[in-house]
């Protein structure tokens, strides 16, 4: 969707004819927590239309199991018995409903309307609302005005429409359609867009409700050079890749149970989260250890910040709007990830209530990232020790509009897991009058963004990435904790100031906050304080932050009532089944964020209870020439250590034998 939903559609087309063979994964369910196989999607939407509560026109916005209770999942033995039941959400007669099916005993458990929600946009929305904006007089009107004529070189990509009160929608389904030109042939990023032109549409009814239609601003072409002359490097970067020549670490059962080094988890499908990993374990000698229940991307904010019309609507909250499965990308062996990858075929609901398949959605591999796990190097006998450092990936990569999110999920043996996301693909580009900052109007023009190529300003924006982490640190009973490091004077000769830590546990449900006034900074901790290592500490996760921004958007402003979860980095709840997104389950042309804020409203205590991180990547994109015509792959992380977890280094049961090098043999 976004800018070049066409293209993604096409996508899905070639997914639907090209899918990796079947016996991949079993059609069958082999664990409680698997995905929807896509015979149960299809059964699942069979039973709603023959109990005569969905039509055959309904829309199936998102299909996915209904998690078993925690404690049955982490008792339950393989071969034995388990329910399956599927939420269903569905759009029909300009309604939206919610329906809990039992696909064992194929019956509707419950079936209710929700008043007001808007579930996320579904392709055949997006086509009818692209249809019937560029057949719209008014639209052709105004491009005539601009000297255009609408042909195979302009086309419009609807945009999730937002919500603002004063636009007075009601319960209507609204798109916002922006449009373009394709004059450059090469980069599809090197489209013009029509400045100042858009129409608001019906995705239900196809009505074009209103088209603004405001200054008309010349089209300039990119002059060559700027990406558009192929090819960019004088010489070709000769290939790298990662080999296993004893074969790989890497154990896959079922339909995706990973197993390597010590550590074990699961990986599902979701339409709306992209993927889920849970049951992340790790085995501690003979003891495997519970870490985090599950993980996943909770919400997307990206806020533009360029007050046009056409522009400040563009407020996204990607994942409540469209959805990370919805939107997954096939991925490229070699560019995506390395040839010798695991590459997983992932099943889906589509909108009529039949799978559909995306190959290669997503890979796992293990790699030598080329660092030292560990090394020393010994003076006295002028010998080095050490081993690499190893590490597993689990990738996907949803495409959404301009921007391809990179998600992975990192596990080392050293106990650590990385949340990654890298953003990449090509910066939203506004056509503005300047060709460089010498150009008479570039103040202007570059009020709210950077040139970043000649007639081509990219608006500042921001990107809060949300992840939702259900830690079980030797199991659910944990706490919240916050290690400051404060500084302390001494008296008499010598020194006089050193730090110590003092640590604070939060009581209840909130939102937390850095402290800003605390000038040695801070540290966050998930523990377990009734458990212990052999040094009689508790164990816990630390949460090491590399992002952290946080919205600077005026707390009243519409959008950013709808994303509150983006004012923290961290959230912590007490565990809820049906808590699950940070920004509600119907954020798209919301008023208010009904997720996160919600959730923590009742200030429950979270004193060695089942809690739930949810942690905000933020950043800010002051975009720049550099980002022109592709944007290289910007990285952004939270690393979660094992703290007075293991007794020891557990990397060190993985030492390959390999013997101490001799400085002379060097």
């Amino acid at each position: 969707m976004r800018f070049f939903m066409s293209c993604l559609v096409l996508l899905g087309l070639f997914s639907l004819a090209y899918a990796q063979d079947p016996e991949q994964q079993p059609d069958v369910p082999t664990h409680p927590m698997d995905a929807l196989t896509g015979d149960e999607i299809s059964l699942a939407s069979k039973i709603l239309k023959e109990a005569g509560l969905a039509s055959e026109k309904a829309l199936f916005a998102h299909m996915g199991i209904i998690e078993p209770d925690k404690l049955f999942v982490k008792s339950w033995k393989p071969e034995a018995a388990f329910d399956r039941k599927a939420l269903v959400i569905f759009r029909d007669r300009q309604k939206t409903f919610e329906a809990d099916i039992d696909l064992v005993t194929k019956s509707v458990v419950a079936n209710r309307e929700v008043a007001g929600a808007h579930p996320p946009v579904m392709d055949d929305e997006w086509e009818r609302a692209q249809e019937a904006f560029q057949k719209d007089p008014r639209f052709l009107a105004a491009l005539e005005k601009r000297g255009l004529k609408f042909g195979n070189d302009i086309f419009c990509t609807p945009n999730s429409g937002s919500h603002f009160p004063d636009e007075r929608i009601g319960a209507r389904r609204i798109l916002k359609v922006p449009c373009f030109t394709s004059r450059e042939k090469l980069h599809p990023q090197l489209s013009r867009p029509i400045e100042n032109l858009m129409g608001v549409v019906d995705s239900e009814t196809g009505e074009v409700l209103n088209v603004f239609d405001g200054e008309a601003v010349p089209i300039e072409t990119v002059p060559k050079g700027y990406g558009n002359e192929l090819p960019l490097q004088d010489a070709p970067i000769l290939p790298l890749d990662l080999i296993s020549p004893n074969g790989s670490n890497i154990k896959i059962t079922g339909n995706m149970n990973v197993e390597w080094l010590n550590w074990s988890f699961l990986v599902r499908s979701d339409r709306r989260a992209g993927v889920v990993v849970s049951l992340v374990n790790f085995k501690d000698r003979d003891r495997p250890r519970e870490m985090i229940y599950q993980m996943n991307v909770s919400e997307m904010f990206v806020p533009y910040m360029d007050p046009n019309p056409t522009w400040s609507y563009r407020t996204f909250l990607d994942v409540g709007e469209y959805g990370l499965g919805y939107l997954m990308s096939r991925l490229e062996p070699g560019a995506d990830c390395p040839f010798n990858s695991f590459y997983g075929d992932l099943t889906f609901p589509g909108d009529y209530g039949g799978p559909y398949t995306r190959p290669r959605a997503i890979c796992i591999f293990e790699r030598n990232t080329g660092d030292p796990a560990w090394r020393h190097y010994s003076t006295g006998r002028k010998t080095v020790a050490g081993e690499p450092q190893m590490e597993l990936v689990v990738r996907h990569i949803p495409t959404i509009g301009n921007y391809d999110y990179v998600i992975d999920y990192i596990f080392t043996p050293q106990g650590n897991i990385r949340v990654r996301a890298g953003a990449t693909g090509f910066d939203a580009i506004k056509n503005v009058a300047s060709a460089d900052m010498q150009s008479p109007s570039a103040l202007e023009d570059t009020y709210y963004g950077s040139l970043i190529a000649p007639f081509s300003v990219a608006p500042f924006h921001d990107h809060y990435i949300n992840f939702r982490i259900d830690a079980d640190v030797d199991g659910p009973g944990n706490a919240m904790l916050r290690d400051a490091f404060v500084p302390q004077a001494l008296d008499g000769a010598g020194r006089k100031s050193i730090w110590t830590l003092k640590t604070q546990r939060y009581a209840t449900e909130g939102p937390i906050t850095s402290d800003h006034g605390q000038v040695g900074g801070e540290n966050w901790r998930i523990s377990n304080p009734k458990t212990f290592n052999r040094l009689k500490q508790n164990p816990s996760l630390w949460l090491n932050a590399h992002h952290d921004a946080t919205s600077i958007l005026a707390r009243d402003d519409t959008p950013q009532q709808r994303a509150q979860f983006s004012t923290a980095q961290f959230w912590i709840t007490r565990f809820k089944s049906n808590e699950k997104w940070a920004a509600g389950d119907y954020p798209n042309l919301s008023l208010i964020d009904s997720g996160l804020p919600t959730y923590v409203a009742d200030a429950e205590p979270i004193a060695d209870e089942d809690i739930v991180l949810w942690y905000t990547m933020g950043f800010r994109h002051m975009t720049r020439p550099e980002d022109f015509p592709i944007l290289p792959t910007f990285w952004h992380e939270l690393t979660i250590r094992p703290a007075f977890f293991f007794d020891m280094d557990p990397s060190m049961t993985f030492n390959s034998g390999r013997p101490l090098v001799p400085e002379q043999q060097q």
